[in-house]
């Protein structure tokens, strides 16, 4: 029998899917107002789980037009100038704050793809006019690419150095009552359309007006990455998740990671990412 996280969520990736590999997964006692994955890492998967997360990085922000410039300066540039033509492309963000929540997204997404099979469509952040800030619309927007009319799922991301009762408070905030619906579908549609995909883009559009009606649900995950302890109880991300989560949205489940040293796998999965991009 599924846990009511897993109706919502899915389940928790396997082997050797990389999260069934770097993360464990425990779906705490639910309650009308609180459904909590708690997610641990495996810190000897560290190493590998920040490579998948560099590939990752660099998917999601670099667009195929930059990658294909890229390839075609590799013919004429050496190591150095090929370094630097990247750097001016500005690509990847360099501003903490925003590398922290495009990494959150990121993670969320990929967890979801692997656990509903649902799929965004649209790398939003490669659409983003300004890589240093963070990009207004929805942090988590998926579709059933088998039924696309069956639900849609919208979720809100949030990296933070102390999981605070405020950031779960915010998180929550953001998923209830209208906010709990996306805003960003005719966005996807428009991107769909300039692909050529205008039978897709079309039923997007539909999709939205059927949310917008209450015809199709919506299903919410909020996902909170920050610190973990054993010893301070304020540090620790699933303790405080657990003690502060409290939603009036039966469809909304909170995903808590709390990891040793979160800005380190931030720091190093960016760094690995630029390595990436100037070896394509």
């Amino acid at each position: 029998m599924k846990t009511e996280q897993e109706i919502i969520a899915g389940s928790h990736p396997i082997s050797p899917h990389i999260y069934g590999v770097w993360l464990q997964s425990t779906d705490l006692p639910a309650s009308v107002g609180k459904k909590h994955r708690t997610l641990v890492e495996d810190y000897g998967q560290r190493n590998a789980a920040v490579e998948k997360l560099a590939q990752w990085i660099v998917d999601y922000h670099v667009h195929k037009h930059s990658k294909r410039n890229i390839d075609e300066q590799k013919k004429i540039l050496d190591k150095h100038q090929l370094g630097d033509y990247i750097d001016k492309l500005k690509l990847l963000p360099t501003a903490d704050r925003t590398k922290k929540g495009n990494l959150g997204e990121i993670i969320l997404i990929e967890y979801m793809k692997a656990s509903r099979g649902f799929v965004p469509y649209v790398h939003r952040l490669q659409y983003n006019t300004n890589t240093n800030q963070s990009m207004k619309g929805d942090d988590v927007l998926m579709f059933n690419p088998t039924a696309l009319f069956s639900e849609v799922l919208y979720g809100e991301c949030k990296f933070r150095k102390t999981p605070t009762k405020k950031v779960v408070e915010d998180i929550v905030s953001n998923l209830e009552g209208a906010k709990r619906l996306p805003i960003s579908m005719g966005f996807v549609a428009n991107v769909l359309e300039d692909r050529g995909e205008q039978a897709l883009a079309d039923s997007i559009t539909e999709l939205q007006l059927k949310v917008e009606n209450g015809l199709v649900p919506v299903s919410n995950v909020g996902f909170l990455i920050s610190t973990k302890s054993d010893i301070v109880p304020s540090k620790d991300t699933k303790q405080q998740v657990e003690k502060y989560l409290k939603t009036s949205n039966t469809r909304l489940v909170m995903i808590s990671l709390g990891v040793e040293n979160p800005i380190q796998i931030v720091d190093e999965a960016f760094a690995k990412a630029d390595d990436i991009l100037k070896t394509l």
